[in-house]
């Protein structure tokens, strides 16, 4: 807000043309000049509330840029932190993810191994099925073979 100066002069003169004595006109602008003077801030008030408000801007402008570092530091060991949380749990999980591949690769193994074996028992089982047959009519032929000889020495 800028405030004018009273131009005391005029303000006389502009009383003296309204009618007022002299002495009340000189009084009453001296008056007004006296409680404008009173109310005006001077260019010193100005100046110390400019550098109050300066180093006051300076104070706050380091407290921030304190806050501003010591957030950043916090962030950053923070951010270690959890950097190296993160890879030990990777290492880990890689570790791990290791062992279960071996172990499938070792299971896969042996299923082939399984498989190979099941086929084999399949053609053994086969084999034997082959030779029970053969036994089968085998024994037929001895039985029958004996049951002549039997009655044929029972009747001679």
């Amino acid at each position: 807000m800028t405030l004018a100066m009273m131009n005391t002069h005029k303000a006389f003169k502009a009383l003296q043309l309204a009618g007022v004595s002299d002495q009340q006109a000189e009084a009453m602008v001296e008056i007004f000049t006296e409680m404008q003077q009173d109310n005006a801030l001077s260019r010193a008030d100005l100046m110390k509330v400019g550098e109050e408000t300066t180093r006051r801007i300076k104070e706050l402008d380091l407290r921030l840029s304190a806050a501003i570092k010591e957030l950043d530091d916090r962030l950053s060991k923070a951010i270690k932190e959890l950097d190296h949380r993160l890879s030990g749990a990777i290492q880990e999980l890689n570790t791990r993810l290791f062992a279960v591949e071996t172990r499938l690769n070792a299971m896969e193994k042996d299923i082939g191994e399984l498989k190979a074996d099941v086929k084999q028992l399949k053609a053994d089982v086969s084999a034997l099925k082959t030779d029970m047959r053969w036994i089968k009519r085998l024994l037929m032929i001895m039985a029958t073979t004996m049951v002549i000889a039997a009655v044929k020495y029972i009747f001679s």
